[in-house]
């Protein structure tokens, strides 16, 4: 017998619409664990994205800023590259917070 055979053992494939980039008015599809804002799942959770729970509706200026940090952290080329996205992003982050 294959998984095939039992339709609850077969993986369910749903395109799933990225938060982001609704919030600013487009519809592209989530890139999943591709994108730097997902938070890998384990043995009792799946997958899920780290900014999907926020209303970003009425932020569209927040969703267009984490989809350009997004954007640099995929167009980076090495791992000092992203390291340095990474420090931008979580200064930044520190100093709308204080």
């Amino acid at each position: 017998m294959f998984a095939r055979d039992y339709p609850a053992m077969t993986a369910k494939t749903t395109a799933r619409i990225c938060s982001l980039e609704l919030a600013v008015g487009k519809t592209g599809a989530c890139p999943g664990e591709a994108c730097p804002f997902w938070e890998p799942g384990g043995a009792a959770l799946d997958g899920r994205c780290a900014v999907e729970h926020f209303d970003l509706a009425p932020q569209g200026s927040l969703a267009r800023w984490l989809l350009e940090i997004r954007e640099r952290l995929a167009s980076a080329s090495s791992a000092e590259e992203i390291e340095i996205e990474r420090s931008l992003f979580r200064h930044l982050l520190n100093e709308s917070s204080e």
